[in-house]
C-alpha cells in the first residue's frame, strides 16, 4: 500500500501539489511519502536522493517560532545560521565558519535569488516572508553538478505558496520587541483555466543595540498569474517588488542602504519539459560606513554610490523518453547575462590607462556572461539499487570554465532502509566584490594627502579590494549515507558522514607597507585586495537527526553535527570554526487548536578572526573568542474556525539567545563584535530576547 502511495504521488504533475486550500492533506501525504525534487530536478523518494536532503514542510512552517528565513534554517542538520545585525544574517554548513553568505545557492520558486555585486544572497530584501512559503528543500552536499556555480556547500530550494482552487485570502499583523512590525495580505481566485493571486506587505524593524531605532523599513509586492494547458502542463506568470533602507554588515563595515528591487519571471511547466526566463532589476544608493585610516591618521572617505543592475537568466530542461526502462535521462541548459553600472565606482582597466578617453575617470559599467549545459543520469538494474551520474560544464567570462561531476550509488538491502556513497565536485566564481569593485574616495580636510598624491592614491585605489585575477574556490566532496524508517514511518534516523576537500578559498587579504619617508602608506607595496590566498581546508563532518512521529500533529526532532576543519598542507586544525551544533525541539497541533513549538539550538566555541577593527579598512582584522551559546525559539497559537468558514489564528513567537558562561545571560553574540570608546558598535550585535505577538485570519 505504501509504494502505491509513492507512485500516486510521483505520477502526479508537477503543479498538483501546490494548490493552497489543499496543501496541508497534500503535502502531508508527501511528507509521509518522503518525496523530494531537487536533488536530481525530478520527484523521487527521500531515500533514493543522490544527495544528503532535508525537507522544510508547512507544517514545521506554520508551528514555527521563527520570524525571518534563515531562523526557519536553524532546524536543518549541521546549518549554522548568523545574525550580525536584526538585518544581516549568514548561513553555512559543511565548510569553514564565514562571516559571508556564499556556502549555499538560494532559488526561489526556481529564480537564483543570488546578487551578482555581492555574490550571495541578502534573504532580507526579497520580496517573500516566512508566511508566503510552502516548502523548503535543502541540499546538503555539492549541488554545481546540476545548477552550476555557488552551489557549493549545497542549494536551499524555496517553493512559494502558489494559487488556490478557491477564491480564498489572508491577512497578518505582528508586533513585538525590537521595534518590529510587520503586516501582509494575499489573495487569490481563479477563474477556468486561469488563476490569480495578489500579495503584499511592510516590514519595519529596529536593531539589537537599539531597538527603538528605525533600522529598516521594507515594502513588498507579489503577483502570480497562472493558466492551466492541460493537466500536465501550465504557464506561470510571477511579478515581484521590494522597496526600502535598510543596513548590513560587511566585513568591510556597515553598509546603508536605500534600495529598490524587481523580478518578472516567466515559465512553463510540463510533463517532460520545462522552461523559464526571468529578469531582475536592483538599484540602490550605498554609503560604506568606513574609512581608510592608517593608525591615527584619516586618509580618505569612501564616497557614497549608487548602483543600477539588471539580470536576465533564461533555462530548459528536458526530459527524453525512456529507450530503456532502467535509465532516466534528465538534460539541460541555460544563459545568465549580467550588467551593472556605477558613476562612482572606479573601472580598474580604463582609470590608469592614458589611451583611455575614460582616463582618471570615475565611473564603471559591468557585463558578466554565464552559460552551462548539464545532463542527469539514473539507472537502476535492480530494485534494490540505484546509481546517478552527472556532468555540468559552465562558462562566465570572469573566472575559469569548469566541469562538475557527481556520481552516487543509493543501496536499498531492506524495506525502508537505505545507503548511499557518492563524490561531486563543486565550485564558487568569484562575485563582483571580489574581482571588480573599486570604490571612489573623497579626502578630507584632515587628510595628509594633498595635491598630486590624491591621484596617486586614486591610481591605488583602482588596484585594490577588486582583483581581475581571482579564480574560482574549487570543492571535492565524499559523503556516505544512512537513512532508516522504523515503526511504519513514524520514526526516521539519518546519519550523514563527510569529507570537503576545499582550495583555493577567496579572502581578503591586508598588507600595508609603510614609507619610511613619509610615514604613511607605501602604495607600491601595500596590497588591500581579494585573492586565491585563504588557503586549502579539508572539513571531516558528521550530521544525525533523528524525528519521531507519534501521533501526526507531534512531532519531536533532535539533531547534532560535528565539524573539524584542517589545512590541507601542515594538517593543523582550524580553531575559528565552531565543532558542534545541536538543535532538540518539536512541534504539535491538537484538535481543540492549539499549536506550537519548541527548539533548543547550540553552538560550541570557537575563534572569530574576522572582527572589525576600529582602526579603519588598512587595519588587520581583530581576534575574538566566542563563548559557547544557545538559542530558544517557540511559537504558541491558537487557531479557531468561524461558522463562516472563517479561521483566525493569534499567538506568541519567543526568541531567546542564552550565554551561560557571561553576564549577562541572555545577551550573545553570534558574530564576533567590539564596543568602542565611543559606544559605537563594530561588528556583530549583540542578540537579545524578542517577543512579538501575532494576528492573522484567512477564509
Amino acid at each position: 500500500m505504501r509504494k502505491l502511495v509513492v507512485l500516486l504521488v510521483l505520477g502526479t504533475p508537477l503543479f498538483a501539489y501546490a494548490q493552497e486550500d489543499e496543501f496541508l492533506d497534500e503535502f502531508a501525504l508527501l511528507e509521509d511519502a518522503a518525496v523530494v525534487e531537487s536533488a536530481a530536478r525530478h520527484r523521487q523518494e527521500i531515500g533514493m536522493s543522490p544527495s544528503a536532503i532535508t525537507v522544510i514542510t508547512r507544517e514545521d512552517i506554520e508551528a514555527s517560532g521563527a520570524n525571518t528565513i534563515p531562523d526557519l534554517l536553524r532546524i536543518v542538520p549541521g546549518m549554522e545560521v548568523i545574525f550580525h545585525t536584526a538585518t544581516t544574517s549568514v548561513i553555512s554548513a559543511r565548510l569553514h565558519w564565514t562571516n559571508e553568505n556564499y556556502h549555499f545557492l538560494v532559488l526561489i520558486d526556481g529564480r537564483e535569488a543570488g546578487i551578482e555585486l555581492l555574490g550571495q544572497t541578502i534573504f532580507e530584501i526579497e520580496p517573500i516572508s516566512v508566511e508566503d512559503i510552502q516548502r523548503i528543500e535543502v541540499i546538503r552536499g555539492p549541488g554545481s553538478a546540476l545548477y552550476g556555480a555557488n552551489a557549493t556547500a549545497g542549494v536551499i530550494s524555496i517553493t512559494t505558496r502558489a494559487i488556490s482552487e478557491e477564491t480564498s485570502g489572508w491577512a497578518m499583523v505582528s508586533a513585538g520587541e525590537l521595534g518590529s512590525t510587520r503586516v501582509g495580505a494575499r489573495g487569490s481566485t481563479r477563474l477556468g483555466d486561469w488563476g490569480l493571486s495578489l500579495g503584499g506587505g511592510v516590514d519595519l524593524l529596529g536593531t539589537f543595540e537599539d531597538p527603538h531605532a528605525e533600522n529598516e523599513k521594507l515594502w513588498k509586492w507579489r503577483a502570480l498569474a497562472e493558466h492551466r494547458w492541460s493537466e500536465t502542463a501550465r504557464l506561470l506568470v510571477n511579478a515581484t517588488m521590494t522597496s526600502g533602507v535598510g543596513t548590513r554588515m560587511t566585513e568591510m563595515g556597515l553598509l546603508d542602504l536605500n534600495f529598490t528591487s524587481g523580478a518578472v519571471r516567466v515559465s512553463h511547466e510540463s510533463e517532460n519539459l520545462r522552461g523559464r526566463i526571468y529578469w531582475r532589476y536592483l538599484g540602490f544608493d550605498m554609503t560604506l560606513d568606513a574609512s581608510l585610516d592608517y593608525g591615527d591618521i584619516r586618509l580618505a572617505d569612501l564616497m557614497p554610490a549608487t548602483i543600477d543592475a539588471h539580470t536576465v537568466d533564461g533555462e530548459v530542461q528536458w526530459t527524453p523518453p525512456r529507450f530503456w526502462q532502467p535509465l532516466l535521462l534528465i538534460t539541460g541548459g541555460g544563459v545568465r547575462l549580467s550588467w551593472l553600472h556605477s558613476d562612482e565606482f572606479i573601472d580598474g582597466d580604463t582609470y590608469t590607462d592614458t589611451t583611455s578617453p575614460d582616463f582618471h575617470q570615475p565611473g564603471i559599467t559591468h557585463m558578466e556572461v554565464r552559460a552551462g549545459a548539464f545532463v542527469h543520469g539514473e539507472v537502476a538494474p535492480a530494485d534494490w539499487v540505484t546509481g546517478t551520474f552527472g556532468l555540468r560544464f559552465d562558462y562566465n567570462n570572469i573566472s575559469d570554465t569548469f566541469l562538475s561531476p557527481r556520481l552516487a550509488v543509493v543501496f536499498q538491502p531492506a524495506s525502508g532502509q537505505f545507503l548511499r556513497l557518492g563524490v561531486a565536485r563543486a565550485f564558487r566564481m568569484p562575485s563582483f566584490r571580489e574581482s571588480n569593485t573599486h570604490i571612489m574616495v573623497e579626502f578630507p580636510d584632515e587628510s595628509p594627502i594633498t595635491g598630486p598624491g590624491q591621484q596617486d592614491f586614486l591610481e591605488f585605489m583602482s588596484k585594490i579590494i577588486g582583483n581581475p585575477n581571482v579564480d574560482n574556490e574549487e570543492l571535492w566532496a565524499f559523503e556516505a549515507g544512512y537513512l532508516g524508517r522504523f515503526l511504519d514511518g513514524q520514526l526516521s534516523v539519518n546519519l550523514e558522514l563527510y569529507c570537503n576537500l576545499h582550495t583555493d578559498l577567496i579572502f581578503l587579504q591586508t598588507e600595508i607597507t609603510p614609507d619610511q619617508t613619509t610615514g604613511l602608506p607605501d602604495l607600491d607595496e601595500s596590497i588591500l585586495t581579494f585573492t586565491n590566498s585563504g588557503g586549502d581546508i579539508y572539513v571531516l563532518g558528521s550530521e544525525l537527526t533523528v524525528r519521531f512521529k507519534p501521533a501526526r500533529s507531534v512531532m519531536l526532532l533532535a539533531t547534532w553535527a560535528h565539524r573539524e576543519v584542517f589545512d590541507l598542507n601542515t594538517n593543523r586544525p582550524w580553531d575559528d570554526c565552531p565543532k558542534n551544533l545541536i538543535s532538540l525541539g518539536g512541534r504539535f497541533q491538537t484538535e481543540a487548536g492549539l499549536v506550537g513549538s519548541l527548539y533548543l539550538h547550540s553552538r560550541s566555541e570557537f575563534m572569530d578572526r574576522w572582527v572589525e577593527n576600529p582602526a579603519g579598512l588598512m587595519a588587520p582584522m581583530l581576534v575574538q573568542h566566542m563563548d559557547n551559546m544557545f538559542l530558544v525559539f517557540g511559537r504558541l497559537g491558537w487557531k479557531i474556525k468561524t461558522k463562516n468558514n472563517i479561521q483566525i489564528e493569534t499567538g506568541l513567537k519567543l526568541f531567546l539567545p542564552v550565554s551561560p558562561s557571561q553576564d549577562p545571560h541572555f545577551r550573545v553574540r553570534e558574530k564576533g563584535g567590539i564596543i568602542t570608546l565611543q559606544g559605537k558598535n563594530l561588528g556583530g550585535e549583540e542578540l537579545i530576547r524578542v517577543v512579538t505577538a501575532y494576528l492573522e485570519g484567512s477564509f
